[in-house]
């Protein structure tokens, strides 16, 4: 065999079959998961751009053929978590943030200052919680939701510059796809649940829940429509002589503070901890049924003034609390009209409260397809 009949027959013949299957073996095991991997984000996109918004998530919230950024992580409505069974448990250890965060924080601090100096609408940085961890156990006796919620001590700027989730570090990462997605919203870094707030819907005595449009100035979804009335708890003003906080009273502040109600006039009751997953903050939902006031009264003592209400909400409307009602409400002037995450789940928990789990979603299963059209 001549030389060049011998090369031909290495490119050609076995050898040849060879080196192509042990490049081809390299090329699929180097490049399948990244191709795979990029389709999948194209997709995605592809998605986004058709909803005009982020493709859903298997933990959003589902309510009447809305669906909502949101996880219900305890309780589900049907019976209120009793106030002496949650517990907060506060770690002193502040907490800190990874590099590139601190970075984002202070572009923060920078900014807000200098709207202060100029005389602008700004945010002062205070003190809040960050949960460390949510605990649910049963109690011994009669089996009731008992909560154990664990908090460490962090600040308002560093709230704000974990919000951006979908923001770029440098080595293409962000916080979701660093932080959360590997261990889910629930088991997330304690320095990405740099908040814990209370919402609260108001039901008057005729029957009408108060829903609100938060102000344009507010530091976490400005002008989008919510619960009757939104407080985060603060170590200033829930914890002043050092003690834990408690979540009720978190709550009553809230009340008191943007609608000027007292204690003695409602009855509360807390129905669920949940998570916005677009943002990742830890919320816990309520319910408070007025003893005495109509939705006319409380709207006429909204008019006269409040402490934070001038600041905290930009509009209000009283809706017939029942689930055709809430669900048309719901679906009215979408996609215009936004609602926070946590509005269609306090509303289904409320409602659950209210006239029992069968009853509520046998009526959403009759109008879900009037809803889907």
């Amino acid at each position: 065999m001549t030389l060049k009949g011998a090369l031909a027959w290495i490119v050609t013949g076995g050898v040849g079959l060879f080196i192509g299957a042990t490049v081809g073996l390299f090329m699929t095991v180097a490049f399948e998961d990244p191709l795979k991997k990029l389709l999948l984000r194209v997709r995605r996109k592809g998605r986004r751009l058709r909803t005009g918004r982020r493709a859903p998530e298997a933990s959003d919230f589902t309510f009447g053929g809305l669906t909502s950024p949101c996880m219900i992580v305890a309780g589900n409505g049907t019976e209120a978590i009793k106030e002496e069974l949650v517990h907060l448990i506060v770690n002193d250890e502040p907490v800190e943030l990874p590099a590139e965060l601190t970075t984002w924080r202070s572009e923060i601090a920078t900014e807000q200052q200098a709207r202060k100096d100029s005389g602008k609408p700004h945010h002062w940085n205070g003190d809040c919680f960050a949960v460390d961890d949510l605990v649910e156990e049963r109690t011994a006796r009669d089996e009731d939701t008992e909560l154990f919620l664990h908090l460490r001590r962090t600040d308002y700027y560093s709230f704000l510059a974990s919000q951006h989730l979908d923001r770029r570090f440098r080595d293409g990462t962000t916080p979701r796809t660093r932080y959360i997605d590997p261990v889910g919203h629930r088991r997330a870094p304690v320095f990405m649940s740099l908040s814990l707030g209370t919402s609260t819907l108001v039901i008057t005595t005729d029957n009408r829940v108060l829903i609100c449009q938060r102000g344009s100035w507010v530091g976490s979804r400005p002008l989008h429509w919510g619960v009757s009335a939104d407080e985060g708890l603060s170590p200033r003003f829930d914890s002043p002589s050092g003690l834990p906080p408690r979540l009720h009273a978190a709550a009553r502040r809230g009340l008191g503070e943007e609608l000027a109600l007292e204690d003695h006039e409602y009855r509360l009751a807390l129905l669920g901890i949940t998570i916005d997953t677009e943002r990742h903050q830890w919320d816990s939902v309520f319910v408070a049924y007025a003893h005495d006031l109509t939705s006319e009264q409380l709207e006429g003592r909204m008019k006269r003034g409040t402490k934070d209400g001038s600041l905290e909400i930009a509009s209000w409307e009283f809706v017939p609390f029942d689930v055709t009602s809430v669900l048309q409400r719901l679906h009215a002037g979408r996609p215009e009209r936004k609602w926070t995450p946590v509005a269609p789940a306090a509303l289904y928990l409320a409602l659950v409260h209210e006239y029992g789990r069968w009853r509520v979603e046998r009526l959403v299963r009759s109008h879900s397809k009037r809803f889907h059209r």
